[in-house]
């Protein structure tokens, strides 16, 4: 039985809608409801019927679909402030007109007069794809059989991506699902199933653009769930601790650990700030000129993380570019920072020379700060200003002994093995890459990690040693303070967490005062 709906909904979206109104007999506030949940129970329960659906994403462009198409769209929301519109929900003898069917409809099966108890709103928002999604996690999500070309035009509505120039689907989203829609918001990822159109982008407008619009038939939030460990998976720590030393780092394990410790960092709570620490990889060198522009690191990390972003920092980006999302003309225009929860932003400064900061380049600095220290990310508006939550790994590389614009939780000056020093640029064809099985256990001990950082806990016996410890360490210097205590308890929440541990013990403590005094000995 679910088969014949699978079929009819993917070949006519359309008339599984009309027959589901004709068939209704409540409330018809109540009909956008029950065809979120048909469509939820046909797609949703199961990743087999999801992947039924054709994608919409830069390899299926808009433009490759006929009109009413049923599709998917992977997205993140971009822009949650359009204004509702208006449709008339039943047409002539007894027809929907909502999903965009009455665009459709010619003009005799309209009502002559209609009763305005019959219309009903609809929310609108603008989606765009993932940004940061990296290539391995977009084959994760489509399937293989749905082959297709990249689009050769311009995505609609660019300054609405975060990642200047980058390809991109853009999307009109319409949800007719109002209770629903009321629980999305600016940079939560959805997958949305709905029928493509193509639609003026402000309907009141003659002059207004056509762009792609999706009218909503189901949808369901990305979930952060609880990501399964096992204790195969902790045995791959080592090694990978080894290869991102080896391909990326010029042979630096102990770097390398550091790297991993700001991998399994995510926020924990905000009423107490537990919040990922950003880090500096300082003394990082400067490519040649027969190098390539982008570090290892950049490749290395593609390959493990699901969403992860490199911002080649110079003084021109940061005076140009948008880092902060700002309204204009009623218009949310995006910037870097506006990314989903969950994504690590490399930020390298190797490009910037000698010049001046104007006054949004000062502002930029200042929004990746306020994202390093806080987690939140200010929006502009005409009149107003509002702050929301993000949770952004920030990694800065760097060749001074400091950041030259943040100031980062940590910092560790990187040392290179003579023999491995050219392997921090090097084309992507020359890493070695792991096989399939263990790049797999990669990701998934990351994403484990992760969710570990969530769930640490401090047993009472450690608790008390830490105490004591402090005290003995505070008694042979003066100059401890509390704040040093705060930042090893951090890395040893980190260290347990990047060793699946949901403890710290006391070898764990231990463990992290090693591994930061290690830090501290280095070169600055």
């Amino acid at each position: 039985m679910v088969s014949a709906f699978l079929i009819d909904a993917i070949n006519n979206p359309t008339k599984v809608v009309q027959e589901l109104f004709e068939e209704h007999t409540g409330d018809i506030n109540q009909f956008p409801t029950v065809v979120a949940r048909h469509f939820s129970d046909v797609f949703l329960n199961s990743d087999d019927t999801l992947r039924e659906v054709l994608p919409l994403d830069v390899n299926h462009p808009p433009e490759s679909f006929t009109q009413r198409s049923l599709v998917r769209f992977h997205g993140m929301v971009q822009d949650t402030s359009p204004s509702p519109e208006m449709y008339l929900a039943s047409l002539n003898e007894n027809k929907c007109g909502g999903w965009g069917i009455s665009q459709n409809t010619p003009a005799s099966e309209w009502p002559s007069s209609f009763d305005y108890c019959d219309l009903r709103e609809t929310t609108t928002l603008w989606a765009v794809t993932v940004p940061g999604q990296t290539d391995w996690k977009t084959e994760e999500l489509t399937d293989r059989s749905h082959c297709g070309s990249s689009s050769s035009q311009s995505p609609p509505q660019p300054h609405k991506f975060p990642v200047p120039n980058a390809p991109h689907i853009g999307v009109q989203v319409k949800i007719y699902d109002n209770e629903a829609a009321q629980l999305l918001k600016a940079t939560d990822v959805v997958t949305f199933i709905g029928i493509l159109t193509s639609e003026s982008l402000d309907s009141e407008t003659d002059s207004s653009p056509m762009v792609p619009s999706l009218h909503v038939l189901c949808h369901k939030l990305q979930s952060t769930g609880n990501a399964p460990h096992t204790e195969e998976l902790a045995t791959v720590r080592e090694d990978l601790i080894k290869w991102i030393a080896d391909e990326a780092l010029g042979g630096d394990e102990d770097a390398a650990q550091w790297l991993l410790l700001e991998l399994s960092a995510k926020v924990y709570t905000r009423t107490t700030p537990l919040l990922p620490p950003s880090l500096t990889l300082s003394r990082f060198p400067s490519p040649t000129l027969s190098s390539p522009a982008l570090p290892t690191l950049h490749h290395v990390l593609s390959d493990l993380l699901p969403q992860y972003i490199t911002v080649p920092l110079s003084l021109d980006l940061l005076n140009k570019e948008n880092f902060s999302p700002e309204s204009k003309d009623e218009d949310l225009h995006s910037g870097y920072l506006q990314v989903p929860q969950g994504t690590t932003l490399l930020l390298t400064e190797n490009g910037v020379r000698e010049g001046k900061l104007v006054e949004k380049g000062i502002m930029n600095i200042r929004a990746v700060q306020e994202v390093m220290n806080a987690q939140t990310l200010e929006y502009s508006f005409p009149f107003s200003k509002f702050s929301f939550s993000t949770d952004i790994v920030t990694i800065v590389l760097c060749d001074g002994r400091k950041s030259a614009f943040f100031q980062t939780g940590f910092t560790v000056p990187l040392e290179t093995k003579p023999l491995l020093k050219d392997n921090l640029y090097k084309p992507r064809d020359q890493i070695k890459i792991p096989d399939t099985v263990k790049l797999a256990a990669y990701r998934s001990f990351l994403a484990a990690a992760k969710c570990c950082f969530g769930t640490v806990q401090v047993a009472e016996e450690t608790s008390r040693h830490i105490q004591e410890d402090f005290v003995r360490q505070r008694q042979e210097d003066s100059s401890i303070t509390a704040d040093d205590l705060i930042h090893l308890m951090k890395v040893a929440r980190l260290l347990a967490a990047s060793m699946l541990e949901q403890e710290v013990t006391v070898d764990i403590w231990e463990k992290s005062k090693r591994l930061d005094a290690s830090r501290k000995k280095r070169s600055p």
